[in-house]
């Protein structure tokens, strides 16, 4: 996939989360501002487009991951569980 053109929007959406992971309790915008050198106002414009996608959850003027995360996280657990049934099954039947 190297060929292709990287989309500016996702890469602060990813920068937006992943520093949200790695706090411990909520932060402000001004605080995710700050940590990633993006203006204040884009930072609010990106939490707010994360928050409708339940990615991140405002907690009156804080912010933290939302449960959006979580799910795609389950689902992508499912997936490989999913995958280790079938390859589980697919070894049983070359033992027979």
């Amino acid at each position: 996939m190297t060929s292709y053109k990287r989309i500016g929007a996702v890469k602060i959406s990813l920068q937006v989360l992943r520093f949200l992971s790695d706090q411990k309790e909520p932060v402000s915008g001004k605080e995710i501002s700050r940590a990633l050198n993006i203006p204040h106002g884009t930072v609010m414009c990106y939490l707010a487009t994360l928050e409708d996608g339940q990615c991140v959850s405002g907690i009156g003027d804080k912010y933290e991951i939302g449960q959006g995360i979580a799910y795609i996280w389950a689902r992508y657990k499912a997936s490989l569980e999913g995958k280790v049934n079938r390859l589980t099954d697919e070894l049983h039947q070359l033992e027979v």
